[in-house]
């Protein structure tokens, strides 16, 4: 029996790592925590805000048994319940994020890719460097059409230019 339960115990501990990093995903696994692309953490259980839906037809990157998530999931907040990886050896692995959703089947989320296009709204506050210049290109419209201040518009370049440089 001592041996049965070390077994189990081994083989869960192998077949659980802790930690997966972008571009370092080398098996289908499960995961504790991810160190996304832009240099965030990921946990299971920290809270996601959904974001925009990228097509009218619903969510690109967020789908529920193979069919993509509907538009009614914008701004509403889930858990991650679960951290997987996807993918073959070929193609290369990818890590998404579960939360339950409706039913039995869980949610997933391909968290890089719905981030960086704004389907799940960026946790950490933190901008991308595309985010950072739209941003930037709305205030100088802005600046234009006499909405905002010179100064406005300039306090906003001086915090957005190190996330464009970088």
């Amino acid at each position: 029996m001592k041996i049965f339960t070390f077994i189990l115990i081994f083989s869960f501990s192998i077949g659980y790592s802790q930690t997966a990093e972008y571009g370092k995903l080398t098996k289908k696994s499960e995961y504790k925590i991810y160190l996304t692309k832009i240099g965030d953490t990921l946990k299971v259980g920290d809270t996601l805000t959904i974001g925009i839906p990228t097509s009218d037809l619903g969510f690109t990157y967020i789908s529920q048994g193979g069919q993509r998530v509907s538009n009614t999931l914008a701004d509403k907040k889930v858990i991650v319940d679960k951290l997987k990886t996807y993918g073959t050896k070929k193609n290369g692995y990818k890590v998404y994020a579960h939360f339950k959703g409706y039913g039995l089947i869980p949610v997933l989320i391909d968290y890089d890719t719905a981030l960086e296009l704004g389907e799940i709204k960026n946790p950490n506050g933190k901008l991308t460097k595309e985010a950072a210049i739209s941003k930037l290109k709305e205030a100088k419209e802005l600046l234009e059409l006499g909405v905002i201040t010179q100064a406005d518009y300039d306090k906003l370049k001086s915090e957005m230019t190190p996330l464009i440089l970088n």
